[in-house]
């Protein structure tokens, strides 16, 4: 930039108070509608899966939104593995004594198949 057009944008700013940057640049924001009918439809989707579990490209695809907006939702606002997002169980105060139990005949049953 030359020095005469740096004097002109300062004598601009110093008049006006403005740079004359034109708004609506950068990134757009996702409303937060789409937040929510994403955060509704993982959890029917879940709930209706014989896995447990749903994708990204099928909550983009039911919901006509592209796979970018929905993982960056999925990543960063709601906090949901995008992968394979899956709903667990909250441990309850017995599951200690079946988790031990399982562990057990898990490493029982190895024992027996490495011999």
């Amino acid at each position: 930039m030359s020095p005469c057009a740096l004097r002109k944008m300062i004598q601009k700013f110093e008049t006006t108070e403005q740079l004359g940057i034109l708004p609506g640049r950068g990134r757009k924001q996702i409303p937060s509608s789409s937040v929510e009918d994403v955060n509704t439809e993982v959890v029917e989707a879940i709930s209706q899966s014989p896995h447990g579990s749903v994708s990204v490209p099928f909550v983009s695809r039911v919901l006509d939104m592209p796979y970018s907006t929905v993982r960056k939702l999925l990543l960063w606002i709601l906090n949901f593995y995008p992968y394979k997002i899956k709903l667990m169980h909250l441990l309850q105060e017995g599951d200690s004594e079946v988790r031990t139990t399982f562990a057990l005949e898990f490493l029982a049953r190895m024992v027996v198949d490495v011999t």
